[in-house]
């Protein structure tokens, strides 16, 4: 069976336009995420993207605690890492939240990569999108440190019974019922 001359003309053409066209390199498409994105292999670091870097210097600068080390001891922690991704929220040593989303590269879990959030990145933008006044914006704060309601009165100087009113106020704006479902809409 032959093919009509044109056509195999029109194939070659195309088929060098696809080989010539550059392929964006996998690594270069992640350094431009704007989300920390690290991979570890057998628990050790072997990449991080700039936002990772940039993050990591923050919180060794201004908390002084290593990112590398608390990721590294969370994927330890978690149950096998052959398939399912994780989704975890993680509180760091000063109570900073973050978002973790644990991916296994490879069949065997050893090759995995971290994607980081900070919670408070986008904290404002929640705040708008809900309405928020100051006081619940500091008390859903709180609330993602992880602190109890007697807590929050007594960091803001309120009775408990007004951080329960607060809640409730919070809850029907963003549409939840409980402190977890709330931490996972913020997430």
């Amino acid at each position: 069976m032959s093919r009509d001359p044109a056509e195999i003309d029109r194939a070659t053409v195309t088929a060098r336009a696809v080989v010539r066209s550059p392929r964006p390199r996998f690594e270069a498409i992640v350094d431009a995420l704007p989300i920390a994105v690290l991979v570890f292999r057998r628990h050790q670091l072997v990449y991080a993207n700039g936002a990772a870097q940039q993050l990591r210097e923050r919180l060794r600068s201004k908390y002084r605690f290593e990112l590398t080390v608390l990721l590294s001891d969370h994927i330890r922690g978690l149950d096998r890492l052959e398939h399912a991704n994780t989704i975890s929220l993680l509180t760091g040593q000063r109570g900073e939240p973050f978002h973790l989303h644990v991916t296994p590269l490879d069949h065997a879990g050893t090759d995995v990569a971290v994607s980081v959030r900070e919670l408070g990145s986008s904290f404002s933008a929640f705040r708008s999108r809900y309405r928020l006044s100051r006081r619940e914006a500091e008390v859903v704060e709180l609330v993602l440190l992880g602190y109890r309601n007697r807590d929050i009165a007594a960091t803001l100087g309120t009775a408990p019974t007004t951080i329960k009113k607060h809640l409730t106020h919070i809850f029907d704006k963003v549409g939840v019922d409980t402190r977890t479902q709330l931490i996972a809409r913020l997430a």
